[in-house]
């Protein structure tokens, strides 16, 4: 049994625990689980859809993808996440749904993403790519809060099934709906629900999610670790106003997917990125606003997630990692910026 087998369902029902949901269905990748989310709200050409601007452009790619249009929405300047008071005034009658983002592994709040649901009636699909083993301010799990979240396992995701996704949610008729969305629409022995496309997930990669979250608290804490270890390292530049980085309320816990720092003093970060690369060090952006893509133009104003697109930057941050590699990093990094 090669596809839609027990290894499976087994990860399925071990990720809603670990999501605290009643329900998740597994998809070949983050960005069909986004797509496969989308369809199921019925969006639709005509339609607009809200998407923190900050993330990478899966999300807004999902909702054009859809035939509708994504709609940026600025960043709180703290945690990085979806300005709420932002996007609430950004509603208007063609908003169709609302996608929020758990950038870098920060888990936007589960209270403001459900009071803003209720009070506009207008469905959220929490885009939890980054944020699985995370917590907001409440305590409450990344991809707990909204209508439906969504996950990618990419490899450089804090669990990996090489590549692949889900959705999660609390409704069992939804969740019927997006599995027979994800099989070519199909309700079980030849019979069509409705149109749908392949966006199974394999028992292969089923398997090794599974053995992935059975070591998922071991690899958050070690990642934890290390980012500890980067801001004692780094306090010293953030303390002279040369960088900055996510600031979560107290409480949030961190996934910490990846560590990326903000440049101030109008460093120069393409030359900063070539440093550290010529020393051996692999970094890059730390992600983009998608409202700064040309794909996406016009799609509106997100000047707080422009600032980031233009100069932020992630480092390295994976298990393995070393002290002695925290220091060469460091080091680096404080002889670029000044």
């Amino acid at each position: 049994m090669l596809t839609g087998g027990a290894e499976l369902t087994r990860f399925e029902e071990r990720l809603a625990q670990t999501a605290e949901r009643a329900h998740a269905v597994a998809t070949s990748s983050g960005t069909s689980a986004l797509e496969l989310a989308l369809w199921a709200l019925e969006v639709g050409p005509g339609d607009t859809v809200l998407v923190t601007a900050f993330g990478f452009p899966a999300a807004a790619n999902a909702v054009a993808a859809r035939g509708a249009t994504p709609i940026a929405v600025d960043i709180d300047t703290e945690s990085w996440l979806m300005d709420v008071a932002a996007a609430e005034r950004a509603l208007t009658s063609s908003t169709k749904a609302i996608v929020t983002i758990d950038q870098l592994g920060a888990v936007t709040s589960g209270a403001a993403i459900e009071a803003l649901e209720a009070s506009s009636g207008v469905p959220i699909v929490s885009d939890a790519a980054c944020g699985i083993g995370g917590t907001d301010e409440k305590g409450r799990a990344s991809g707990a809060a909204g209508r439906m979240a969504t996950f990618s396992f990419h490899p450089r995701k804090v669990i990996t099934t090489g590549e692949g996704g889900a959705i999660v949610c609390d409704d069992a008729e939804l969740a019927l709906q997006l599995r027979q969305l994800r099989n070519h629409g199909q309700a079980g022995g030849g019979r069509f629900a409705s149109l749908g496309t392949n966006a199974r997930l394999d028992e292969l990669s089923s398997a090794i999610g599974l053995a992935q979250l059975a070591r998922l608290e071991p690899m958050l804490t070690e990642r934890r670790m290390l980012v500890e270890g980067y801001h004692e390292r780094l306090q010293g530049l953030r303390k002279s106003s040369r960088l900055s980085w996510q600031v979560l309320p107290e409480g949030s816990q961190h996934a910490n997917q990846s560590f990326s720092v903000l440049l101030h003093n109008k460093a120069n970060r393409a030359e900063v990125i070539e440093a550290l690369v010529e020393q051996g060090i692999g970094c890059g952006v730390a992600t983009y606003s998608f409202a700064e893509i040309g794909t996406h133009e016009g799609c509106g104003n997100a000047p707080n997630a422009a600032v980031l697109h233009n100069q932020a930057i992630s480092l390295p941050l994976y298990i393995g990692m070393r002290s002695a590699e925290l220091d060469r990093v460091c080091d680096a990094l404080a002889k670029a910026v000044q």
